[in-house]
């Protein structure tokens, strides 16, 4: 494996270590005050709170997606062939301006 690849890889293997080790601390803290129950009710809090967090980030992705980035294109498709742009040119402005029509209506 070329050792850029190498470098990356290892980067974020240390992104996700910090926090995993810090889950491991937590959990040791809750068990060591507050019993089997404490350490359960953190667990139970913790996976809810990642669950929300990822079922929130998945949602503003489709949002996105079925909002600003389908209609843009073929609006952009549209306006290719009505006004004298390319496609490319005037994809840019019509992402802007239905992210700009997205936070009014929101």
């Amino acid at each position: 494996m070329p050792p850029l690849i190498t470098q990356i890889l290892n980067s974020i293997a240390n992104v996700f270590t910090l926090p995993i080790k810090w889950i491991e601390e937590a959990n040791l803290f809750f068990y060591a005050h507050l019993g089997f129950w404490g350490q359960l009710a953190f667990d139970l809090v913790l996976f809810y709170l990642l669950f929300l967090i990822a079922f929130k980030v998945t949602k503003a992705l489709f949002d996105v997606t079925f909002y600003v980035i389908v209609p843009s294109l073929v609006l952009s498709w549209v306006s290719s062939f009505a006004l004298p742009f390319a496609f490319g040119s005037i994809l840019p402005v019509c992402v802007a301006a239905l992210i700009v029509i997205n936070i009014f209506r929101s």
